[in-house]
């Protein structure tokens, strides 16, 4: 199993455009790249990339993950 954010920066890689947490962990799930018991997380993974960007920015690294609108993501 991968986590959230390893699992989106596949999808994304493979999918060359942004898309939304709720199609990234659909695809993820589906795939079954990763295994959740939680009731919403689309909204964890867009904290959990909230937080990487953080982190990544903070170190004076470029972050993989940008967001765009709410719950869109692409790479950056």
């Amino acid at each position: 199993m991968l986590s959230k954010t390893e699992a989106a920066f596949i999808i994304l890689s493979e999918a060359k455009k942004p898309m939304s947490c709720k199609d990234i962990i659909a695809e993820a799930l589906n795939r079954k790249m990763i295994k959740t018991r939680g009731k919403t997380p689309e909204s964890t993974l867009r904290v959990d990339i909230m937080k990487e960007i953080g982190r990544y920015t903070n170190r004076g690294l470029k972050p993989r993950f940008r967001l765009h609108r709410k719950g869109i993501v692409e790479l950056n």
